[in-house]
């Protein structure tokens, strides 16, 4: 049975001699890791069985979704463990080479971007920050303090009640139009403090409810590469944002440290190469 090599990810030579690879095992959790060298860098793979990984099994595997999800699950689950120790360009799920010269050749290409990209990421971490608001939290807190909503109610008073119900409705529309304005505003606000503390930042899609599972409506996602030493005042900017957002029904999510997954794009595509 032939066996093909799955690559996780990209290092420095140096880091990737430091560590014992041969404690984890691979996706398919069998193999152990280990590492190629290449040059000044390395490369962090396993051995896979072309029986489950070859290259038409693998299109035929992908479909199935049961297998997909434990095998992505598990190549994250590395990721993670290499992470945790050394400066990394974690590569795409299922990115397989039939054989270390062909490895070789793709990192000859790359070479000089895998650097680029290294040197970059050296003495950084990935952080996540999803920003969430309950809009009912918010419509109250507005109702309640916004100069032209209580102005407009003060008038509202003085009309007869016919006139109360149609400007009341009205009223009503105006301070949905704030509340999304506002969770719209709020949340750029708080990205751009955020922002400061950051080597780089990258937006991610915002997802609905029925994706999230949540009530509250989620009004920011984005991920943050930070110098480890920002990362402590970074989260203290976190949690004081969480704590003074709270009344109006904002609730902030973060996450981390993970694999740099947004800060690592490489044109190394996943699949088996020849």
């Amino acid at each position: 049975m032939e066996e093909l090599l799955y690559l996780y990810g990209v290092t420095w030579k140096e880091e990737a001699q430091e560590t014992d690879m041969t404690q984890w095992r691979g996706v398919d959790d069998s193999h152990h890791l280990f590492h190629i060298e290449l040059g000044n860098l390395a490369a962090v793979v396993s051995f896979v069985d072309e029986s489950e990984f070859g290259e038409e099994v693998l299109e035929e595997k992908t479909n199935e979704m049961e297998w997909l999800r434990k095998k992505a699950f598990r190549h994250h689950e590395v990721l993670l463990q290499l992470n945790d120790g050394m400066t990394l360009i974690p590569m795409k799920f299922a990115t397989i080479f039939k054989k270390e010269e062909n490895l070789q050749h793709k990192a000859a290409v790359y070479e000089t971007e895998w650097k680029i990209i290294l040197q970059q990421l050296q003495g950084t971490e990935e952080w996540n920050v999803k920003i969430y608001n309950r809009s009912d939290l918010l419509k109250e807190h507005t109702a309640a303090r916004h100069p032209e909503v209580m102005k407009r109610k003060e008038d509202i008073a003085q009309m007869s009640k016919g006139m109360q119900y149609l400007q009341t409705k009205k009223l009503d529309s105006f301070i949905q139009e704030i509340v999304s304005q506002e969770q719209e505003t709020y949340a750029g606000n708080l990205h751009h403090r955020f922002k400061e503390f950051c080597v780089d930042t990258n937006s991610k899609k915002v997802w609905n409810k029925n994706v999230t599972g949540k009530d509250e409506e989620m009004c920011w996602n984005g991920a943050y590469l930070l110098k480890k030493e920002q990362v402590e005042p970074f989260l203290e900017q976190v949690t004081t944002a969480q704590e003074n957002g709270r009344e109006a029904g904002w609730m902030i999510e973060v996450t981390g440290p993970w694999p740099p997954y947004h800060f690592s794009d490489t044109k190394t595509v996943s699949g088996v190469e020849g």
